[in-house]
């Protein structure tokens, strides 16, 4: 069993739930605190607890952390409007613990796991990033019934094993020789700052986790996505595969034309909050029995 530490390292001023129609102003994040997996093993997060359903719940990308704005936005909108909201740094990112060295894909997911299981409750929309997308699917197999919809953020899907290769393959060949031999570690540059380390058996190990895309995939839930044309991370055609083996009939997908990898421009992160606004209603209509959230009207 694992048990939970919360520590306050910040202080949070008092924030009111304005309506919709007002902005967040002299936003505060709330208090940092911590999941102890292990003696060795320990989770940042931050958690708002609103008064609706659902939590909105956010799963980050290849060591990535909790601070990008278009998370942030994701707390603002969900304090705006009374609604939970999760978020976290995995294992090696952040202000987790964690070393590249010896970081499985394996914790990764049960990150996502142990924050989904213990520090929510109810209904969840998950939000997640590029490999976060690939976490929260073998995340919805698993916890079905806490799932009530997703959003997809440029999904990277089963690309570590062939990522390790596509970089390797752009090696000079005295530094593959090193490679092979042990002596070095492909090290590529992230887009968020620092270097990420591509472990040969760290990516090798993730093929047990790959999402079969030869057959149907059980994910029933209602899932949008959004992808940009100008991704040179992952391919955007990865979205069309998803919408194709997904066994849910209710998934949308969204092309930027201008959008990269990130989606972290004015105009992205505006209309993933929109989304995520779009999702909401959607998936409470359902849950009233009917097919779709009403259309938006404007007076005459």
């Amino acid at each position: 069993m694992t048990k939970t530490v919360s520590t306050r390292t910040e202080k949070a001023s008092p924030v009111s739930l304005p309506s919709k129609s007002q902005k967040t102003d002299n936003y505060v994040p709330v208090p940092l605190q911590y999941h102890e997996l292990t003696a060795t093993r320990r989770l940042a997060y931050r958690k708002f607890e609103g008064t609706e359903e659902p939590t909105i719940f956010y799963i980050p990308g290849f060591f990535s952390t909790m601070d990008l704005n278009k998370v942030v936005i994701l707390e603002k909108y969900a304090r705006a409007n009374g609604f939970s909201n999760l978020r976290y740094d995995q294992e090696c990112s952040g202000k987790s613990t964690g070393d590249q060295q010896t970081i499985e894909f394996e914790h990764w997911f049960e990150d996502a796991m142990v924050m989904l299981d213990t520090h929510t409750t109810g209904p969840v929309i998950v939000v997640a990033s590029s490999l976060g997308c690939w976490i929260a699917t073998l995340l919805a197999q698993r916890r079905p019934d806490r799932i009530l919809g997703m959003i997809f953020l440029a999904p990277g899907f089963n690309c570590l094993w062939t990522g390790y290769w596509y970089h390797y393959n752009l090696l000079p060949p005295d530094m593959k020789e090193r490679v092979d031999n042990g002596e070095e570690q492909i090290k590529i540059k992230m887009k968020y700052g620092g270097w990420g380390i591509l472990r040969k058996d760290f990516c090798e190990r993730t093929l047990e986790f790959e999402v079969d895309f030869d057959k149907p995939v059980e994910v029933n839930c209602p899932v949008r996505i959004i992808h940009g044309i100008r991704d040179h991370d992952v391919p955007h055609e990865f979205c069309l595969m998803a919408m194709e083996k997904f066994t849910t009939k209710d998934i949308d997908v969204i092309y930027r034309k201008m959008g990269d990898h990130r989606l972290m421009s004015p105009m992205d992160v505006n209309l993933i909050s929109y989304e995520v606004e779009r999702l909401i209603k959607h998936c409470n209509a359902l849950k009233r029995g009917e097919r779709a959230a009403p259309p938006l009207t404007s007076k005459l």
